[in-house]
C-alpha cells in the first residue's frame, strides 16, 4: 500500500535530493570497441530503466502543499530502490534517480525539456560522477558520452551526425571552457590532421578563471543538469549544421 506523507517544505525537500549524491556504484558503461579500421560505433537509444512508481510500500511527498505528489520513492524490502521527482510541479517526472543496496547513488534520468522522455544519463562511481550519456540536441536519442575522473570533466565522444559513429573528440588539456576538438570527416573512425580546433582560441573567448573577475561576453554555454557541449562544429563532409559549445569540469549535483 502506497503511503501519503503531508506536505514538506519544497526547498527542504529539493535541497536533500540533490545532497543524495553523496554515494555511488561501479558503472556498467564503458567505452565502446572500434570496428575494424578504427571505427568507434555506439548504441544511441535511450533506454529508461524500470522504476515501479505503484509498487507497494512506497511513499508519496508533496512538496509545495498542494495536494499531489511531487516525489514517489519507491521501496524493497524497507529499502529504496528508486525515486521519481517532479522538480517544476507541472505534473511530469523529470528525474528519476536509482539507489544501490547500500542507499548510494548509481544512476540518474533526467528530462530537461519536458516531453516525457529521458535525455540525459548519469551514472555514478565511488561517490563521484563518472559518465553522462546525453541527447543533447533533444532529438530522442543519445549522441555525447562523457567522462569525468576524479570529479572532473576529464574527454568527451561525440556523434555529431547522428549516424551512431564517433566523429568528434574533446579534450580538456587546461581550463574546461576551452576544449581542444578533434574531428573525423573522412569516416576512417580518426582525427583528421589539421582538424583540431582550440576552441578558445578559435572563438576569442576568455574564461572567467583567466579573466579574474572581469566580466566577459564570449560566447554563451549551455547547460542543463550537466555541463556538456551541446553544440559542435558544422561536419565538412555530411554535418548538421550545429556547432561547438565548451564543456566544463564542474560536477553536477546528484539526486537522491
Amino acid at each position: 500500500m502506497v503511503s501519503f506523507r503531508p506536505p514538506i517544505p519544497a526547498a527542504a525537500l529539493l535541497a536533500g535530493l540533490a545532497a543524495a549524491a553523496c554515494g555511488g556504484s561501479v558503472s556498467t558503461a564503458g567505452p565502446a570497441t572500434p570496428e575494424a579500421g578504427g571505427v568507434t560505433r555506439r548504441d544511441t537509444a535511450i533506454v529508461h530503466e524500470a522504476c515501479d512508481l505503484k509498487a507497494a510500500g512506497g511513499e508519496l511527498l508533496d512538496a509545495n502543499g498542494d495536494g499531489k505528489a511531487d516525489v514517489t520513492i519507491v521501496r524493497k524490502g524497507g529499502s529504496e530502490v528508486c525515486r521519481a521527482v517532479d522538480l517544476n510541479f507541472d505534473g511530469k517526472i523529470d528525474v528519476f534517480v536509482y539507489v544501490d543496496e547500500q542507499g548510494k547513488v548509481r544512476r540518474r534520468e533526467s528530462d530537461y525539456d519536458r516531453d516525457g522522455r529521458v535525455d540525459e544519463i548519469a551514472v555514478f562511481q565511488a561517490g563521484a560522477l563518472a559518465e553522462l550519456h546525453r541527447a543533447s540536441t533533444l532529438r530522442g536519442k543519445l549522441d555525447t558520452w562523457q567522462y569525468y575522473r576524479g570529479g572532473k570533466l576529464a574527454r568527451t565522444e561525440r556523434d555529431s551526425d547522428g549516424d551512431g559513429i564517433i566523429d568528434q573528440w574533446w579534450e580538456y588539456p587546461g581550463v574546461p571552457e576551452c576544449p581542444m576538438i578533434h574531428t573525423d570527416t573522412n569516416g576512417d573512425g580518426r582525427p583528421d590532421p589539421g582538424s583540431t580546433v582550440d576552441y578558445c582560441k578559435e572563438t576569442g573567448y576568455v574564461p572567467p578563471e583567466r579573466q579574474g573577475s572581469q566580466k566577459t561576453t564570449g560566447p554563451s554555454f549551455e547547460r542543463a543538469g550537466g555541463d556538456t557541449p551541446t553544440e559542435v562544429d558544422d561536419k565538412p563532409a555530411g554535418g548538421d549544421g550545429e556547432k561547438p559549445a565548451g564543456g566544463d569540469e564542474k560536477q553536477p549535483e546528484g539526486d537522491k
